[in-house]
């Protein structure tokens, strides 16, 4: 604190030597000084007064300038600067308390020039630039939660709305992606036909030359060949043109899978078979699961047609799966099951895993809007708590079943035909 009267700031010298209490007037003049002649006087005047500064001698009778560093930093004023005072030859005494929290030191030489000023100076100042740096973080932090906590509200405000939005920002990146995709594979595609047609040609007739000259083969194109090792390339074109189709015909079905999965033609609720959404859903993730190296096993059971909205199913689908991906680690399986329910018109989607399991203080938020444990950036905390109200619309239901260090299972319950759904 800086004394109200005259603006000057208080400064407790802890010195039991009178002499060096007269130097100390001298050299500290501009200060408001008050004076302790014992640790544990100084330490009781820091406890009833407040000071600025405190100037400590470290070689006081019965107690040391480290044991009076200690109190005053274990006592009400923790962050009070203190300059130490040590005699001369004492520097590594006082680097020692520099590292315990002491602000300066200086020497008992050093008590008659300006040094001793000086040093309570830069002390006083450090600490006001650390309070006014603590005072600005804490105003930082203060606005952060401020602006954390109206985001949140804006999130919840817009809840409602992520899903639909969801959907269709991914469909409208799905129809980009596969109409750029198309129109370059068709044309490839198309090449890789003629090029089979032509290259299959020229194999032959290259073959023919080579029948039909034989021994005359001229030297020059006998040594050309053997650069290439034409005989080894005659004999693979079939395996490279049959290896590049395959590729894009894989190509073809990810493109597929990508417009299935959205369902982009598909905005409300239809009649489809329940497996076929496990499978473009699988399909969507099999690069996560590579990339985890995780084991993933389908088991799909006969299953009448749904109605349902399939780019919504889908949703859930990769909710559920992307968590058990996440949840695992490397080297653990996660299994899709269908099963159906003839004896209620339902039919089920389990999604199971053999990770962590979730703790059971948990699982009661796991369905929150927001309510995530992962890193931040990682997760929205929004997964759950769409799949939860999707299946809901459904008419239908979600459930839980885990075991810590054993796994855990979702069950997703579907009504075949719901009471919005024609005859």
């Amino acid at each position: 604190m800086i004394d109200q009267a005259d603006g000057r700031s208080r400064v407790l010298v802890i010195e039991d030597s009178k002499a060096d209490q007269s130097v100390y007037r001298r050299t500290l003049h501009e200060f408001d000084l008050s004076f302790a002649d014992s640790g544990e006087s100084g330490l009781a005047r820091i406890a009833a007064e407040p000071f600025d500064l405190v100037v400590l001698d470290y070689h006081l009778p019965r107690m040391n300038g480290d044991e009076v560093l200690a109190g005053i930093r274990a006592g009400a004023s923790p962050e009070l600067p203190v300059v130490i005072v040590t005699g001369g030859g004492s520097e590594n005494v006082a680097v020692d308390l520099l590292r315990r929290g002491a602000s300066d030191y200086v020497t008992k030489d050093e008590l008659h020039t300006p040094r001793v000023a000086s040093a309570a100076r830069g002390a006083l100042e450090r600490h006001r630039l650390e309070l006014a740096r603590r005072r600005a973080e804490e105003e930082l932090r203060r606005r952060k939660d401020e602006l954390e906590a109206a985001l949140r509200q804006l999130q919840e405000a817009q809840a409602q709305l992520v899903q639909s939005e969801k959907m269709a920002s991914l469909g409208q990146l799905v129809a980009g992606v596969a109409h750029e995709i198309n129109n370059p594979l068709s044309y490839v595609t198309n090449n890789v036909a003629v090029l089979d047609r032509d290259v299959r040609i020229v194999a032959s007739l290259l073959a023919g030359y080579r029948a039909h000259l034989g021994d005359a083969t001229p030297g020059s194109l006998r040594e050309a060949g053997e650069r290439v090792d034409i005989d080894y390339t005659l004999a693979n074109l079939d395996r490279l043109l049959r290896s590049t189709r395959q590729g894009l015909q894989r190509v073809g079905e990810i493109v597929a899978g990508l417009r299935d999965f959205s369902r982009l033609d598909e905005g409300g609720r239809k009649q489809v078979d329940p497996n076929e959404a496990v499978r473009v859903t699988v399909e969507m993730i099999r690069y996560q699961v590579r990339q985890k190296d995780v084991t993933l096993l389908v088991e799909t059971s006969p299953l009448a047609p749904a109605w349902c909205n399939p780019g919504q199913i889908n949703q859930v689908l990769l909710n559920l799966l992307m968590n058990a991906i996440q949840a695992v680690d490397a080297g653990a399986t996660i299994a899709v099951r269908t099963r159906s329910l003839p004896e209620t018109g339902e039919f089920q989607i389990e999604v199971a895993d053999d990770g962590p399991g979730i703790p059971e203080e948990i699982r009661g938020k796991i369905f929150d809007p927001f309510f995530t444990t992962k890193p931040q950036g990682v997760g929205t905390g929004l997964g759950l708590w769409i799949s939860y109200n999707v299946v809901e619309e459904h008419e239908g239901r979600i459930g839980l079943a885990t075991e810590p260090g054993r796994g855990t299972t979702f069950t997703v319950t579907l009504p075949v035909r719901t009471s919005r759904d024609p005859a």
